[in-house]
């Protein structure tokens, strides 16, 4: 099992895009991501060996299967590699800021697999509308 992404994260993305990532994000080694539409809203970041695996799951959909076509179209046709540059950022792009309505501050979150960023504000409405929004309080 490769790395588990787990935890929440405040972050900047400066005025070129650029997000640095958290080093707890960032596996020694592992350079290259992918970023793709994520659901709820947000961008997901995976890890290469990630995506591949989940590139791997996806050829064994039913494409038969509206969901799973529209997942497939969503995820593959959105994907766009990234590496780290020297300072531990990735360059996200001015329209892929502006489709996921990303400004100034980000926050990230681990997905296990991947990792997600968010609009603080929509993150915010998606956890006070999920059925676990109270999950938290009694930790």
């Amino acid at each position: 099992m490769g790395k588990q992404f787990i935890g929440r994260y405040n972050r900047s993305i400066d005025n070129k895009f650029r997000l640095q990532l958290p080093p707890k994000l960032v596996e020694e080694g592992e350079n290259d991501f992918i970023l793709s539409c994520g659901l709820d809203g947000c961008l997901s970041v995976y890890p290469r060996s990630s995506f591949d695996k989940l590139v791997e799951k996806m050829n064994d959909f039913d494409y038969l299967d509206d969901k799973k076509r529209a997942f497939i179209r969503l995820t593959s046709g959105s994907a766009l590699p990234v590496s780290l540059d020297s300072h531990g950022r990735i360059s996200i792009g001015k329209d892929v800021a502006e489709q996921f309505s990303l400004s100034s501050q980000v926050t990230i979150i681990g997905v296990l697999d991947h990792f997600e960023i968010w609009n603080p504000t929509l993150y915010s409405k998606y956890i006070a509308s999920s059925s676990l929004a109270g999950f938290g309080k009694g930790l």
